[in-house]
């Protein structure tokens, strides 16, 4: 597999996308309810939530019908924000798929590839909202 997205990154997507579709009347949805949702831990899910809070994405409801909510409309959030909030800045550009300086060729032997699926997943993550996913469904 060529694009490899972390397991938080993209619990964060799909669990931003979960309150998008489902927390509609404002009513805040709980760790165990997105949890079961998507059959994942609960404990992962908070560390998700922790990071998506402090990047103003999502806002903690403390107490017995507590939960989270979206921070901002869905059509203002992207995929890029969230993917940022939980992996950190998405690398574009030419970079070694081995991670090193240099590996003794004058050209990559991979040609552009890299650098093409990077700039397409930049390009698609900055462009798409949580929106879109609501509407794409």
């Amino acid at each position: 597999m060529i694009l490899n997205i972390s397991e938080a990154a993209n619990l964060g997507i799909h669990a931003l996308s979960y309150l998008a579709n489902y927390s509609v009347d404002k009513t805040p949805i709980s760790t165990v309810q997105v949890a079961r949702a998507f059959k994942v831990s609960e404990n992962h899910l908070s560390k998700v939530f922790q990071r998506l809070t402090k990047m103003g994405l999502v806002k903690s409801i403390r107490g017995p019908r507590g939960g989270f909510l979206l921070a901002k409309d869905p059509g203002e959030i992207t995929l890029l924000q969230i993917y940022e909030a939980i992996d950190g800045p998405l690398t574009t550009g030419e970079h070694c798929m081995l991670g090193t300086p240099t590996c003794g060729y004058e050209h990559c032997i991979f040609g552009n590839l890299a650098k093409n699926v990077e700039n397409d997943v930049y390009q698609r993550f900055s462009t798409k909202t949580l929106q879109d996913l609501i509407e794409d469904k």
